[in-house]
C-alpha cells in the first residue's frame, strides 16, 4: 500500500551523493511504465529490422537502448563497501523493489519486460552493459541496503514486504514505500508482509511470550525490550543470552521473536570449523541465533565482543587473490545455552544482556500450535510495537546514565520504550539487576571466580599475595592445582570489573616489597539479586527474593555437594 506522492530515493544520500544528470525519472505515473515498456520494446525491434545495423553493432545499440529506458524506470546503485558486479542493484520504482542485478528475480523481470530470451546473445549484452553502468559514477549511486529495519535521526523504519515499509515518527505512524527517505531495503531482506491494526502486546496474547518461564521477575521485561529495540538499531548490540536446563524454551523464545517479526530463523551451530560462517550470517542482518552453546570454542568469545559493540571483519573474498570484503555486525545476536563456558571471557560477558530460564513443565503445547497463534496475533503484536516505538521517539525526558555501560545507546532508549509501556521502574530495575548479573555470570562459569567465591564463603574476607591466595584456591577446587601465582594474578586482574561488582570489596595494592596485595571482603553490593543460574553439577551461585534497597547478600555454602549461594 503505498501513501502520498511519488518519492525521491537517494539522490542526496549520506553515504555518497551522487551529482548526475536526471536520468532517472523519480514521478512517474503507471500509465508511464506501460508506455516505457511498448516504446523499448518497439526500438528494439526497429534495430532487429534494420538490414543495415547486424553483428556486434546491432548488440550494441539493442543494449544502449534498453540501459536508457531502464534508466527511466528506476535507478542502478552499487554497494559502498563492495563495489563489485556480483552486489551492483537496481530500484524499480513501479514495484518499488530493490534487486541484485546478478539475481534470478532481475533476470527473470528483466528478459519479461524486454521481451528477449535469456538465451539470446542479445541478452548478455543487455546485462553486461546494465552491470558495467551500475558501477560507473555516471550511472549509479552507493548505498549501505538496510536489512529489515531501519533508523534514521527522529524516525525508524520497518519494512513491509519487499516493496513497502512503515515509518515511525514522534508524530504519527504511517504507511509508506520501500525508498522513502533514501532508506531502502533489498528484496528478500524485508519482514514479511503486515498490516496496521488496533496493537495488542503479543508478551500479553500469545502464550510463548506470556507464559516465558524466567528465572527471576525482570526476565520479561529484558525479553520485551530487548524485542522492541531491534528496530532502533543502534550501532553496539548487546547480545541476547538465554542460558537454562534443557526444556526451559530457550531456542522456542527466540524462534517465536522471528516468526512475530515475520523473518527467518537462523539457528547457527558454533563449531571450530564454522568461524568463517559467523560473520556473513551477523552481516544479514535480522536476528542471527548461537544455538545451544555448550562445548568450548576457541574462536567465539572475541567474535561475540566484537560484534556486540560495532565491530566488523575483513575477509578474503576468494581463496585465489588477495580481494577482501567488509563483513558488519548488522544483526542482532541471541545466544542459547546450558552450559555457558564461553561467559568466563570476561570482556564478553560485560556485553551481554543475560535472562536466566527455567524449565517449562506446565504446558503440553505444540511447537506448530504455538506459531499459529503468534501467526494470528502478527499484525497487532507488530501495530503494538511501532505505537510503542512512536511514542519512545517523542520521549524528550532525560535518562539516568550507568544502567548499562557497555550499551548505553541500547539501555537509554530501553528505558523510553518502558515509559512508553508503563513500566518505566520496572525496566530501569531490570537493566540495574541486569548490569551487575554480568558480573555474577561471568565468575560462576570461571573456575577461579567459582574457587575465589567458596573461599571467601567459608573464611570471610582474604589479604595477601596471588602465591598466598592461590594455595588456598587449590584447597577448595582440586582441579587448580597446576595454577600458579604468576597465572592467578594474571586472570585476577582480568577479572577485576566483575569481581568489584560481584563482590562488593574488592582491592589490590604494591606493597613496599614491590608485591601486589590483594583484599577480598564476603559481601555484595545492593541492589543486587533476583536471579537464579542453571549450571549443573558444578559450583554456582544462585539468589533468593528480590532485596533491591535492602540489607546487602552474605555469601553461604548451601546444599550437600557444596553449591553457592547469595543469602
Amino acid at each position: 500500500m503505498r501513501d502520498g506522492p511519488p518519492v525521491d530515493l537517494p539522490r542526496d544520500s549520506p553515504i555518497g551523493a551522487s551529482s548526475k544528470s536526471d536520468a532517472v525519472c523519480l514521478a512517474i505515473h503507471p500509465a508511464d511504465f506501460v508506455k516505457s515498456t511498448s516504446e523499448v520494446r518497439g526500438k528494439i525491434v526497429t534495430v532487429l529490422t534494420d538490414a543495415n545495423c547486424k553483428g556486434p553493432d546491432r548488440n550494441n545499440k539493442v543494449a544502449k537502448i534498453c540501459l536508457s529506458a531502464l534508466a527511466k524506470r528506476g535507478r542502478l546503485y552499487y554497494h559502498a563497501d563492495r563495489r563489485e558486479f556480483d552486489s551492483a542493484m537496481f530500484f524499480d520504482l513501479d514495484a518499488k523493489r530493490l534487486l541484485r542485478i546478478r539475481s534470478d528475480a532481475f533476470g527473470a523481470w528483466l528478459s519479461d519486460w524486454l521481451s528477449i530470451n535469456r538465451a539470446d546473445p542479445i541478452y548478455k549484452y543487455v546485462l553486461a552493459e546494465i552491470e558495467t553502468a551500475a558501477l560507473s559514477d555516471t550511472h549509479s549511486t552507493p548505498i549501505l541496503p538496510e536489512a529489515y529495519w531501519a533508523c534514521r535521526p527522529g524516525a525508524i523504519y520497518l519494512s513491509n514486504g519487499d516493496g513497502h515499509a512503515v515509518k515511525i515518527t514522534a508524530e504519527c505512524v504511517q504507511l509508506a514505500d520501500n525508498g522513502t527517505d533514501s532508506v531502502l531495503f533489498p528484496a528478500g531482506r524485508t519482514l514479511a508482509p503486515w498490516q496496521l491494526t488496533e496493537p495488542v502486546d503479543a508478551f500479553e496474547s500469545c502464550r510463548l511470550f506470556r507464559d516465558v518461564h524466567c528465572s527471576a521477575a525482570h526476565g520479561m521485561d529484558l525479553l520485551r525490550i530487548w524485542l522492541y529495540s531491534l528496530p532502533n538499531n543502534p550501532r553496539s548490540k548487546p547480545p541476547l543470552c538465554l542460558p537454562g536446563v534443557i526444556g526451559s524454551g530457550k531456542t522456542r523464545t527466540v524462534k517465536g521473536f522471528a516468526e512475530l517479526l515475520g523473518i527467518p530463523f537462523i539457528a547457527h551451530k558454533v563449531e571450530e570449523r564454522n568461524e568463517n560462517d559467523f560473520w556473513p550470517a551477523c552481516d544479514a542482518g535480522g536476528v542471527f541465533t548461537l544455538d545451544n552453546v555448550d562445548t568450548r570454542c576457541r574462536w567465539l568469545a572475541d567474535a561475540l565482543a566484537n560484534a556486540a559493540t560495532d565491530g566488523c571483519s575483513q575477509r578474503r573474498k576468494l581463496y585465489t587473490n588477495s580481494e577482501t570484503v567488509i563483513l558488519r555486525a548488522r544483526a542482532w545476536i541471541a545466544v542459547t545455552t546450558t552450559n555457558p563456558t564461553f561467559a568466563a571471557d570476561s570482556g564478553l560477558a560485560d556485553r551481554l544482556l543475560v535472562v536466566r530460564m527455567e524449565r517449562r513443565d506446565d504446558e503440553d503445547t505444540g511447537d506448530a500450535e504455538l506459531g499459529a497463534e503468534i501467526l494470528e496475533a502478527r499484525n497487532a503484536g507488530l501495530s503494538h510495537i511501532v505505537q510503542t516505538l512512536r511514542v519512545a521517539l517523542a520521549d524528550k525526558a532525560p535518562v539516568p546514565g550507568s544502567l548499562n555501560r557497555r550499551h548505553p545507546d541500547f539501555a537509554e532508549f530501553a528505558v523510553k520504550i518502558g515509559r512508553a509501556l508503563g513500566r518505566e521502574s520496572e525496566t530501569m530495575a531490570a537493566l540495574k539487576i541486569a548490569e551487575q548479573d554480568k558480573s555474577t555470570f561471568c565468575l560462576e562459569n570461571d573456575p577461579v571466580g567459582v574457587a575465589l567465591i567458596a573461599f571467601l564463603d567459608r573464611s570471610g574476607r582474604f589479604t595477601g599475595t596471588a602465591a598466598e591466595l592461590c594455595t588456598k584456591l587449590i584447597e577448595v577446587d582440586a582441579d587448580l592445582a597446576e595454577l600458579s601465582a604468576k597465572k592467578l594474578s594474571k586472570r585476577l586482574v582480568s577479572l577485576w570489573p566483575h569481581l568489584q561488582m560481584a563482590l562488593g570489596t574488592a582491592k589490590r595494592r604494591i606493597d613496599r616489597k614491590g608485591f601486589m596485595i590483594f583484599e577480598f571482603k564476603a559481601t555484595s553490593v545492593a541492589e543486587f539479586a533476583d536471579f537464579e543460574t542453571l549450571i549443573p553439577r558444578k559450583p554456582y551461585i544462585t539468589s533468593p527474593e528480590k532485596v533491591i534497597g535492602k540489607e546487602p547478600l552474605k555469601l553461604g555454602i548451601v546444599g550437600s555437594e557444596g553449591d553457592l549461594a547469595l543469602g
